[in-house]
């Protein structure tokens, strides 16, 4: 049975046992520098990672020897902890080995239901991020890192009492569910099964006994005759690969993998869990589908927090089209846990699935409430069932289960060779199994939700028992090509940016970017502070439009929003113009010593003039000149005797908003 403790951060890759991977931030520096992308971040980690680090260590009382990170070793008689009282214990004296005396070493040592000591060291990367990237007092950090495309900070320090002290000051200023500690996480390989001789599985059509199940070795066979092409992308965070092994022969494995623990591009996995996992996936897709390999784990099987959010937005900035996440992290406390919250609803509202291990104990599974992210509402949590189609007993379970899928004894590939293949079991082996039913999904409609994707899978599925344990069921796919997409409006309409506002000589232009999911675009505009009116309808294909009903002097607000097959998006933000028409009537004429007098007739609504002039009519290096609203003649000086080109616009400026008028046309004149 799963025992309960407290301040105890495990995660579990999960497959029978698994653990967890590393974190990730940029070069070190002194005072705040910016986080500008992955590298940096994952740079931070390889730079300051310790071979020493460890997730847990459990110790029998007066036991010799003792469990580190599921490894065995010799406890010095010096060891001596009170377990009094379930709490953090400080130890700076020489009371502890050389696992637990280290300066200023910060730890945490729980009593569990077998009467061991569980010690943990949670300030151990001395490490802190802050989802808030305008931290004022950082209370002694010696790196600060600011990564403002995900409003956050990262705080690295020189002393684990300095972290603490931090930690708890940082919590009291930004909330406890701002703030967190870059904690180790550590996998176990308890259940990687046994290598196979290539002449158990050779000549089958599917290696893994699920694909058969679920119906997906037809669909791989299927998928070109129905047309079903497309390039699907699968993001597989977890340790690496393999791609030697003879599973991975023909398949793409994408050039914008990366190592998230090394910072580097070598993503070989030395670990075995993510070959497996990743063997899995290719064996039930057709070629079409190629692999994004991210690693986030040493060859220890150790990460942190911080490495697996780095490689979770990468994958989202890549645009996968589904990301397995075969691991999670397993504590009493997890449903209070939200580090990964944010970049998971980023990943939802842009379409792409999160398919989570649901986590397992090997002695019996326990609710998923406690495996985080597999918890979080915008991931699709999956649980293992055997070939009887039972729930595996080592699986979790618990109201938070979405689907079920094979899970034990699954081949799948092996780390340490080109033709070995291995059997394991876990929820680890369940997850890409669903990975890749959406993978076929995507391939049918690649702007299909997350709630599209789960509703889709929902109606193949088969009926295994309560939901406590299979959720929705497992789906069985054998007819998918055949019935299609059956709901075309859970697809993902992204909402339109804004680009710009501006005045033209015709009118208003509204600029936007174009929308994933948008078959057309509705244009609305208010006139000061009317009602809001739909102005056009414009084709996918259309990314601008100009409003030629507009009044000089009058403020127009506008929004866009994207429309496909009755279903809308949500509305762009809103922009602000206030109508400006261009000057006309503009004279340019020399005046003595060299100089050119710019003349206009002025305007109602101009608060400033500005005047463009360049010896080139595409006004590289233009100079820019203003005047205020008074005037209706600027002289300008110390010019050479060639062609001079001119432009002049006005400015208008009411209630914080600023418009411009579009630029005159273009007047020239030879100067003397």
């Amino acid at each position: 049975m799963w025992k309960k403790t407290t301040a105890v951060l495990m995660i579990c890759i999960l497959c029978i046992s698994f653990s967890f991977p590393v974190s990730n931030a940029a070069e070190i520096s002194g005072t705040a520098s910016d986080v500008t992308n992955y590298k940096q971040i994952s740079s931070l980690v390889s730079d300051t990672w310790e071979s020493d680090y460890f997730e847990k260590m459990i110790i029998s009382p007066g036991s010799d020897s003792m469990e580190k990170d599921g490894e065995q070793e010799s406890v010095s008689d010096e060891f001596n902890v009170s377990v009094s009282k379930a709490k953090e214990i400080t130890k700076t004296e020489n009371s502890m080995d050389s696992y637990l005396d280290r300066q200023d070493g910060i730890y945490e040592v729980e009593k569990n239901d077998d009467g061991d000591l569980e010690v943990t060291a949670p300030y151990q990367t001395k490490r802190i991020i802050v989802e808030n990237d305008n931290v004022e007092d950082t209370y002694g950090a010696s790196h600060v890192y600011v990564n403002k495309a995900d409003g956050e900070t990262i705080l690295q320090y020189d002393a684990e009492e300095d972290t603490e002290s931090a930690f708890e000051a940082l919590k009291q200023t930004y909330g406890p569910s701002q703030c967190y500690l870059d904690k180790v996480v550590s996998l176990d390989e308890t259940a990687m099964g046994l290598p196979l001789s290539q002449e158990v599985v050779d000549g089958v059509d599917s290696y893994s006994w699920g694909n058969d199940y679920m119906g997906m070795s037809k669909l791989k066979k299927e998928a070109a005759s129905y047309g079903y092409t497309r390039k699907v992308t699968v993001a597989i965070v977890d340790t690496g690969i393999n791609t030697s092994n003879r599973m991975f022969k023909g398949r793409t494995i994408s050039s914008q993998s990366y190592n998230f623990f090394n910072g580097n591009k070598n993503v070989t996995d030395v670990f075995g869990h993510g070959t497996h996992v990743s063997g899995i996936i290719v064996d039930a897709t057709p070629a079409n589908v190629s692999l994004l390999v991210l690693r986030v784990a040493n060859s220890k099987g150790q990460s942190s927090m911080l490495t697996i959010k780095t490689a979770l937005q990468y994958a989202i900035a890549k645009k996968s089209d589904v990301i397995n996440l075969s691991m999670g992290f397993i504590d009493a406390n997890a449903d209070l846990y939200n580090y990964l919250d944010s970049t998971i609803d980023k990943a939802y509202e842009k379409g792409i699935p999160i398919s989570c291990a649901a986590g397992n104990q090997e002695t019996g599974g326990i609710d998923v409430r406690y495996c985080y992210p597999a918890n979080y509402s915008k991931t699709i949590a999956v649980s293992a069932i055997d070939s009887s189609g039972r729930l595996a007993n080592y699986s979790n379970r618990g109201n938070g289960i979405d689907f079920a899928a094979p899970g034990t004894g699954i081949i799948s590939a092996d780390y340490k060779g080109s033709l070995t293949l291995r059997a394991m079991s876990g929820t680890s082996m369940a997850a890409p199994h669903i990975t890749a039913a959406i993978a076929y999904l995507k391939m049918m409609q690649p702007n299909l939700s997350v709630k599209g994707v789960c509703r889709e899978l929902e109606l193949y599925c088969r009926n295994l028992g309560a939901k406590k344990y299979y959720g929705r069921g497992c789906p069985i796919l054998t007819n998918l090509f055949k019935k299609g997409i059956t709901n075309k409006k859970y697809i993902v309409i992204l909402k339109p940016m804004l680009s710009s506002i501006s005045n033209k000589g015709s009118g208003i232009k509204v600029t936007w970017k174009k929308a994933t999911g948008a078959a057309s675009y509705y244009v609305y505009r208010r006139t000061n502070n009317g009602a809001w009116k739909r102005r056009a309808v414009l084709s996918a294909s259309s990314n601008s439009y100009i409003d030629r009903n507009v009044k000089q002097g009058k403020k127009y607000t506008y929004k866009v929003r994207a429309y496909n097959n009755g279903i809308f998006g949500r509305f762009s933000s809103e922009k602000k113009v206030y109508r400006l028409k261009t000057l006309t009537n503009i004279r340019v004429k020399n005046t003595s010593g060299r100089r050119a007098a710019v003349l206009w007739k002025k305007k109602t609504y101009a608060t400033t003039y500005q005047v463009k002039y360049a010896a080139n009519p595409s006004f590289n290096k233009a100079r820019k000149v203003s005047a205020n609203k008074k005037n209706s003649r600027l002289t300008t000086k110390k010019l050479k005797k060639k062609t001079y080109y001119f432009q002049i616009r006005y400015s208008y400026k009411k209630g914080g908003v600023k418009s411009w008028s579009a630029w005159s046309k273009v007047k020239k004149i030879k100067i003397r």
